[in-house]
């Protein structure tokens, strides 16, 4: 995102938040000391400066008061701060606001220290950072409130709210908000009551509360328009031509909208203003079919974009005007003047330092370029995209707004199926392999940034640094990597003696209805509607390979699944004559590098079984619970945990204290499209995945890792990818080296059952847990009241299956 004095641009085309400026009136009351400098500059330089002062009163980075000798030192920075960041050198901008800090600290003026952070915090917004611009908006927020700064607690309030929002934190960000609005209406200031209602707004409207949304901002604009405001009144009426209107209404707030738009002044503001505005007017710009009036408006607006950022000398602003004027022509089917238009936007971005915009344009090069029929072009300027990405996703995973998948999982799939296909026709079997190898590490590096995502940690990093992976596979085991693709679904498999790749021609959204189809069906306990997609998803993932499985003598089944496929119970598909468990050991990954396949020394197994029988918290009783216990303990030693006595400081204690090589966990849980949303219910309370991992990695025993987790009587929410996302990945989450949990919970004698049975078989000799677990669902199924796939399916086997 590209964030400049206030004026933040959604490079993915959602909104533009928080244009504000003083007027002409405030304006004048700048610093003698700024007149004097100004007389030496040309009239393009001293309304270039003019604006730049402007800005960063606004900012509430500068006081109109003439600084102390001893914060003069601070002033300085804090103006050239202002500068950098406003010319789009945020990294030279980070240098003055620190610096800005400990002068303004060594004088004594923290009225200037707060304002150094706050500029801080609004550069790390224009880096993508909002986690960051939190921590020191925080910190600004404390000085204002303790040194009793009015005037400067409201603009931090809001910023806080804008960041809050960005990282996904909506109930904090309608908080802060709501109070830097309380104070603008207090003080009498329109321009933070109306930037204010403006954040507010944009809260309803992503809550999908659209007609709310309108009303509010419609209070922004009037307040704006006071104010004299104009261009966050000219904000405000974006925005709300974005939101989906009536015909008149949209109609009418379109037209408003270019108008106050076309009629800023000349500023980074409207050259960013004139770039939303295209958006807005040619749709998502890379969708054929729009009108060709509004395209037009759509190229003049971003052309205009283009020559105010170029007169301005602002690289980033320019990058993002040239490459969405590339994408308006990518659509148009120009693809030559397309082409040009996007590796100048790539130059620009690069020159400005803003890779959060580059891989973005080089990813539309290698878009255009493969319709160009340039493959081996389109190919690397993929590669440069997903290499850019890799040092950024981070900050984009910690944006919270959008899962790193929405935003830039099409990268790393679109580098994967052209790897692909060039596998498929290339004639040297060595260089397929090679080409299957990076389409694999390209989807293995996208499932990795999507559970950093989740988890909003490094977690997969620190596994990755020890484990090896599954790449190499003992005999009668074989890896299924299914890879989602837009018109196919490819699937890649690890045979003891290399890799191949089998294709079948379903599409993405076809795959998604048949799995969603299936997930549903699955939970409906007295039908066997299920039986029918689970065959023709058998006949999608399975029946191409199942001919070579056979010759290679494979009886487990490892899947790595992707997208939609996260959500099932793979051991259900069925080949018409029986279930893919009654064939084949099963188990799933997360991803291939995140899977260490060596099985420990053998030690004997100490439990530590913990689980609730009892009603708490308003959560139902588990009575098939203590059932479930006592069969474990009868097979393996341990410690039980049971009710009252299974308290989360009790719980953590127990780990604390002895070396577990299984942790049972039998009690209600949640896995949610968030870790913040994904807990574990325990007597007392609940406990969250941060927390778990810290009970089973934080202790004397970190480097004996538990040998299993098992999550009996949790569930998913039916659809919710990434929830199942994250059942998949607790294991890395934990530092578990497996999981044994359930997409569903079934609260009946067939969970004690299945569980029961998969620790017995646990304890044979040469029994490994994905064939303890399919014996123990065989046994289930051969009860006719458990026969239905309800029962003995959501139990899956997750992580090393040895």
């Amino acid at each position: 995102m590209s964030y400049v004095y206030g004026v933040v641009i959604d490079v993915a085309g959602v909104i533009i938040m928080n244009l504000h400026c003083l007027d002409a009136a405030r304006a004048r009351g700048m610093s003698l000391q700024w007149r004097r400098e100004a007389r030496g500059l040309s009239a393009t330089g001293r309304a270039k400066t003019r604006s730049l002062v402007v800005a960063m009163l606004v900012m509430g980075v500068l006081n109109l008061a003439a600084p102390s000798q001893a914060g003069a030192s601070a002033s300085t920075e804090l103006t050239a701060a202002g500068v950098e960041h406003q010319a789009g050198r945020f990294q030279a901008a980070l240098t003055h606001w620190v610096q800005a800090q400990h002068e303004a600290r060594a004088a004594g003026d923290p009225d200037a220290e707060a304002r150094a952070l706050l500029g801080e915090a609004r550069t790390y917004l224009a880096l993508g950072r909002a986690p960051m611009a939190i921590q020191r908006l925080a910190s600004a927020h404390e000085l204002a409130q303790t040194h009793g700064n009015v005037t400067l607690l409201g603009p931090i309030l809001a910023a806080l709210g804008n960041a809050q929002f960005l990282a996904g934190e909506p109930a904090k960000a309608r908080e802060a908000l709501e109070r830097a609005l309380a104070l603008g209406r207090e003080r009498g200031d329109q321009d933070l009551v109306a930037r204010s209602a403006n954040d507010l707004a944009r809260l309803e409207a992503d809550a999908g509360d659209h007609k709310r949304a309108a009303a509010i901002y419609r209070q922004a604009m009037a307040s704006a328009q006071a104010g004299g405001n104009r261009e966050l009144e000219a904000t405000a009426a974006v925005n709300l031509a974005r939101l989906p209107l009536e015909p008149g209404e949209k109609l009418e707030a379109l037209s408003r909208a270019e108008r106050l738009v076309w009629a800023l002044p000349l500023s980074h503001i409207r050259a960013q203003a004139l770039i939303s505005l295209a958006r807005l007017l040619g749709g998502t710009l890379d969708a054929p079919g729009q009108p060709e009036s509004s395209r037009a408006k759509a190229a003049a607006a971003l052309d205009e974009a283009a020559a105010t950022a170029r007169q301005l000398g602002d690289r980033r602003t320019l990058s993002y005007a040239l490459g969405y004027r590339g994408a308006l022509d990518e659509t148009s089917g120009n693809l030559t003047s397309a082409l040009a238009l996007t590796r100048e936007a790539a130059r620009e971005a690069r020159l400005a330092d803003a890779p959060e915009s580059l891989y973005l344009w080089e990813w539309q090069a290698g878009r255009i370029l493969r319709r160009l029929g340039e493959e081996d072009a389109a190919l690397a300027a993929y590669r440069v995209a997903a290499g850019t990405l890799e040092q950024i996703r981070q900050d984009l995973a910690a944006g919270g707004r959008s899962s790193f998948r929405n935003q830039a999982g099409p990268v790393y799939i679109e580098l994967a199926d052209l790897l692909i296909r060039r596998a498929e026709h290339a004639a040297n079997p060595a260089a397929a392999e090679t080409d299957l190898r990076e389409a694999r590490l390209t989807v293995e590096a996208l499932k990795g940034a999507e559970l950093e995502d989740y988890f909003q940690d490094d977690c997969v990093a620190a596994l990755k640094s020890k484990t090896r992976g599954i790449d190499s596979l003992a005999a009668g085991t074989a890896a299924l990597y299914p890879i989602v693709l837009p018109d196919r679904l490819a699937i890649l498999v690890s045979f003891a003696d290399g890799l191949r790749v089998y294709s079948t021609p379903v599409g993405a959204r076809k795959l998604e209805a048949e799995a969603r189809a299936l997930r549903r069906a699955l939970e409906k306990r007295t039908t066997r509607e299920y039986l029918r997609h689970a065959r023709q998803i058998y006949d999608w993932v399975v029946r191409p390979v199942e001919a070579d499985l056979a010759r290679a003598g494979v009886k487990t089944l490892i899947f790595v699944p992707d997208g939609v496929l996260r959500t099932l119970p793979l051991s259900t598909l069925h080949d018409g004559k029986a279930f893919l468990v009654e064939r084949y050991a099963v188990a799933t990954s997360p991803g291939l590098t995140l899977t260490d396949p060596r099985p420990l020394a053998g030690v004997a197994p100490r439990v530590l079984m913990a689980g609730l029988t009892d009603s708490v918290q308003g959560f139902p009783a588990l009575p098939a619970v203590k059932e479930e216990i006592a069969g474990i303990a009868s097979h393996h030693a341990g410690t039980v945990l049971e009710d009252q006595t299974f308290q989360t400081e009790r719980f953590r204690r127990e780990l604390a204290l002895r070396p577990y090589t299984i942790v049972h966990i039998a009690s209600h849980g949640e896995f949610g499209p968030s870790a913040q949303e994904t807990f574990l219910l325990t007597h007392d309370g609940r406990i969250t995945l941060d927390q778990l991992e810290a009970q089973l990695g934080g202790t004397a025993y970190r480097d004996q890792p538990v040998e299993l987790l098992t999550l009996s009587a949790c569930q998913t929410a039916a659809g919710d990818d990434r929830a199942a996302m994250g059942l998949a990945g607790v294991a890395v989450k934990a530092g578990a080296r497996s999981a044994f949990a359930t997409l569903w919970s079934v609260n009946d004698a067939a969970s004690s059952r299945l569980v029961g049975g998969f620790y017995r078989n646990l304890g044979q000799s040469g029994m490994n847990k994905a064939e303890a677990l399919r014996q123990s669902q065989k046994a289930l199924m051969a009860d006719r009241r458990f026969r239905h796939p309800y029962y003995w399916s959501p139990f899956l086997l997750i992580g090393n299956w040895l």
